[in-house]
């Protein structure tokens, strides 16, 4: 959770729209419900909400009519959808131009979740950051921003992009330290990284993401770019042994080859799109945030805090199998 005050320019009775329901989406819906917004979270599969109050629909958010609809009186769209890494070709693009077209037509502001991948040089990234694509994804992620800020440009509607880093946190599966880290960790194995881990590298908690994009639909005049609060950039050792700490045992690195990602790819299309983007772990990669912290008082959540919240759902959500059931005389016992 973002620490710091900010002050709150928009009335409780209003509609936001979340669009996508992935793991900053709810977050996002929850943040503002807390508000006292009316929410509605606008998905491709119509799943009941989890959280009271918070109004679900379905649609296709390629189709600008149906986010025009879903999105009908609402003062803020939040764009939090992704598909999935080797989809990226064939529905990024639809999917943005659905999105801001149809929050247009709504009359509607746009805050969008954006990542990093539009930067070659990664070793000091701010707003100020020549956007330098050596990746397709790179390149796709460019043009979906700029259609986005093309739209701002010529008035069509007001819009905010906020930046993060690689994710860690509360239900973020597949970030490195999702599914990949915590079912090897916890059964005692070693952790399996990406590129170089003695260098520094910049992560974003999910919970400081999420409060970060409430704080810029909260605020109408944060317009343009904006990089999201991330943590201290630490190496990915270093955070590796926070994690360590946290669970009270070594956790040991074993270090992924590109090749071995590139291999991989040939048979499976994921692994393909992660080795393409593996030069941004062969490279520092900071993150300046300082011009959202000067705005809005905003700091991240601090590093033990957060390690511990994820460590905290990582043991309900992979749990141990070498762990002994609980039998009937154990209950006895006890």
């Amino acid at each position: 959770m973002l620490v710091g005050e900010e002050m709150i320019v928009m009335s409780n009775t209003e509609l936001h729209v979340v669009l996508g329901a992935g793991q900053v989406g709810p977050l996002v819906a929850h943040g503002l419900a807390a508000r006292g917004h009316r929410v509605r979270i606008a998905r491709r599969t119509a799943a009941p909400s989890r959280a009271a109050g918070i109004e679900v629909v379905s649609i296709d958010v390629r189709d600008a009519d149906a986010v025009a609809r879903a999105a009908e009186g609402a003062a803020v769209v939040y764009h939090c959808v992704n598909p999935l890494y080797d989809e990226w070709p064939e529905k990024l693009l639809p999917m943005t131009r659905g999105i801001v077209d149809g929050a247009a037509r709504a009359g509607a502001r746009l805050v969008a979740l954006d990542n990093l991948y539009m930067y070659g040089d990664t070793s000091n990234i701010s707003e100020g950051t020549p956007t330098a694509p050596v990746s397709k994804k790179g390149q796709l992620r460019v043009q979906a921003a700029d259609y986005m800020l093309d739209a701002d440009a010529r008035g069509a509607l007001r819009v905010s992009i906020g930046r993060a880093a690689d994710f860690f946190g509360p239900d973020g599966r597949l970030s490195m330290f999702g599914d990949m880290f915590f079912e090897r960790v916890l059964r005692g194995k070693s952790a399996r990284v990406l590129g170089d881990p003695d260098l520094p590298r910049a992560y974003s908690y999910i919970p400081d993401v999420a409060a970060g994009l409430v704080t810029l639909g909260s605020h109408a005049d944060a317009r343009g770019v904006w990089m999201l609060p991330v943590q201290a950039a630490e190496t990915t050792r270093q955070v590796v042994a926070r994690f360590a700490r946290a669970l009270g045992r070594d956790v040991p690195i074993a270090r992924v080859p590109t090749w071995v990602l590139r291999a991989a790819g040939v048979f499976q299309p994921m692994m393909r799109e992660v080795a393409e983007m593996a030069y941004q772990w062969e490279q520092p990669y900071r993150v300046d945030d300082a011009r959202f912290r000067a705005a809005f008082g905003a700091l991240p959540t601090p590093w033990d805090e957060a390690i511990a919240r994820t460590v905290a759902w990582a043991r309900e959500a992979y749990p141990d199998p070498r762990a002994k059931p609980e039998t009937e005389g154990d209950r006895a016992i006890a």
